[in-house]
């Protein structure tokens, strides 16, 4: 989960097109620990250790979660 804390990509269309956004941040859901009481293991991962915690899930059997708090910046636009 890239998790941005809300709609990021609805927030820079609003910046770009009008200066700035409403109602796109949200409360950030502890995914973690939402996953974990399904039973599911999970982890809050850094840019730094992304690969490291995505091959320990991808290399676990079942399913697992693999957290990234990030905020989205786009550097490209995504249409002409």
């Amino acid at each position: 989960i890239v998790d941005d804390g809300g709609y990021g990509i609805l927030r820079e269309y609003m910046t770009g097109a009008f200066g700035e956004s409403t109602g796109t941040e949200l409360a950030r859901p502890d995914f973690v620990a939402l996953a974990e009481s399904f039973g599911v293991p999970a982890v809050r991962t850094s840019p730094e250790s992304l690969a490291a915690d995505l091959g320990k899930a991808l290399a676990a059997p079942g399913p697992s979660v693999v957290v990234l708090p990030a905020l989205l910046r786009m550097f490209e636009p995504t249409h002409l």
